[in-house]
């Protein structure tokens, strides 16, 4: 759970290009829209990191529409944390303990359950980044095949069968927070491998 400021490291990091344009919807959809965009106008490149698309959190949206209904913004970090991100108890419990993040996720979970809906508004497209010259899709390496981030990666990759896919060793779903020099070099390589 982050916003486009949670990118700024990765962001400030690139040089290749003129400009980096983060998509600040949290850090779950930006790479989908994105690729969305890329459908609608040509774009030159698009580099997306972990993209998901319908079937991602599924399971959770009955839960995370009750604690919006409830206006329950700790359930919803709890949600998205335990259930989906599957982070142990005792993270979550620590990331509890500290007022201040605590506070900033349950401000990130207010637009929570609009944004996993909106997933499911309509079918999802059989293709994406139809316009785009280049597409880069990048995985963490830890979660590579593994539900829910790497399994909707490849739902997504699917789509976009001109893509190259490239894996971030070592690396989960929080890479621009918890590897940001390592996912700006990899982008770096990108640009440079742009033709």
């Amino acid at each position: 759970m982050s916003d486009a400021l949670g990118w700024r490291a990765v962001a400030t990091a690139v040089d290749a290009w003129p400009s980096v344009a983060v998509v600040n919807r949290r850090g779950r959809y930006g790479g989908l829209v994105a690729l969305l965009a890329a459908d609608e106008r040509p774009l030159g490149q698009v580099i997306a990191y972990e993209p998901v698309i319908r079937p991602f959190g599924l399971d959770v949206l009955p839960d995370l529409k009750a604690a919006d209904e409830a206006a329950d913004r700790d359930a919803a970090v709890e949600i998205v944390h335990r259930r989906i991100a599957g982070l142990d108890g005792a993270v979550v419990d620590a990331l509890r303990a500290d007022p201040e993040v605590w506070e900033a996720l349950r401000r990130l979970a207010a637009p929570v359950y609009a944004e996993m809906a909106a997933l499911y508004g309509e079918p999802a497209p059989d293709s994406l980044a139809r316009r785009a010259d280049r597409v880069d899709l990048i995985v963490g390496g830890t979660n590579r095949g593994t539900a829910p981030y790497g399994t909707s990666f490849d739902d997504v990759a699917r789509r976009v069968p001109r893509a190259e896919v490239h894996e971030l060793p070592g690396q989960g779903h929080m890479a621009h927070l918890e590897a940001p020099a390592e996912l700006a070099r990899l982008m770096e390589g990108l640009a440079g491998s742009a033709g």
